[in-house]
């Protein structure tokens, strides 16, 4: 396993600091939030797509997290395809979308994760879908995936450690459920499933540490992100003090 960052932890902070601080933390992989608000998006000229990889200095791109939802026909899934082709990102993180009970949803959505992968064919770059949205658990992420009908090469998910814990999953069924499709940990702190200001990992109740050991036990071998939800909390513990929290967390597992 690698230790990488979201950029959602830092909003809008421009590429080339990224990388410095990144640096600052001993930290080599980057994940970069895609958004019309962020230094990354489709609307990027060639130029600024070729600006953006110098920026990151060699850091390790684990991938772009974009706002793509299944359960909206994945719309815009085209133009991050591209971006990611430019970028030289090896996985897209899509949403699964909706809210409320997945069952209705679940159809829909696989089918157009279907759609996707065969868009995606030939790119290079992997769909990867997050336990987040209606899709909160490992099991519910599982069925989505396996009606899809692709290959564990051409999509896989994104264990985000904090929903299917306050969905009630337990860490360990999570692992199951998720299995061979496991492509992404992401480690993060609350205080409790209703009290979502991000905190140093390690000083709330999400239980990060579990989490990876149990995907370490299993042989996962791929990045460890530390997604700290900034963007959308101002009050979120500074994001070096964030960084510092998660490097800890990950060199005790």
């Amino acid at each position: 396993m690698f230790l990488g960052v979201s950029t959602l932890g830092c909003p809008g902070l421009p590429l080339d600091r990224v990388a410095r601080m990144l640096r600052r933390h001993g930290v080599g992989g980057v994940e970069l939030r895609c958004a019309d608000d962020e230094p990354v998006h489709t609307g990027l000229s060639r130029a600024g797509r070729r600006a953006a990889r110098a920026a990151l200095d060699g850091l390790r791109l684990v991938g772009l997290a974009t706002y793509v939802r299944l359960t909206e026909g994945a719309a815009g899934l085209g133009e991050h395809l591209d971006l990611a082709y430019d970028l030289g990102a090896p996985a897209l993180r899509l949403m699964p979308g909706g809210d409320g009970d997945p069952a209705p949803l679940l159809g829909p959505a696989a089918a157009a994760l279907a759609d996707a992968v065969v868009a995606a064919k030939g790119s290079g770059v992997r769909l990867l879908v997050e336990t987040h949205d209606a899709f909160l658990r490992g099991a519910d992420v599982r069925r989505l995936l396996e009606l899809s009908g692709a290959s564990h090469a051409e999509t896989g998910a994104v264990w985000d450690a904090l929903h299917p814990w306050r969905a009630g999953e337990s860490p360990v069924r999570t692992a199951v459920e998720l299995g061979p499709w496991l492509a992404e940990v992401q480690v993060k702190d609350v205080a409790s499933p209703a009290g979502r200001r991000p905190l140093v990992p390690g000083a709330g109740a999400v239980p990060n540490a579990e989490v990876l050991t149990l995907a370490r036990a299993a042989g996962f071998t791929g990045p460890v992100v530390l997604e700290h939800e900034a963007r959308w909390y101002p009050d979120a513990a500074p994001i070096d003090d964030a960084i510092a929290g998660a490097r800890r967390l990950f060199d005790r597992v």
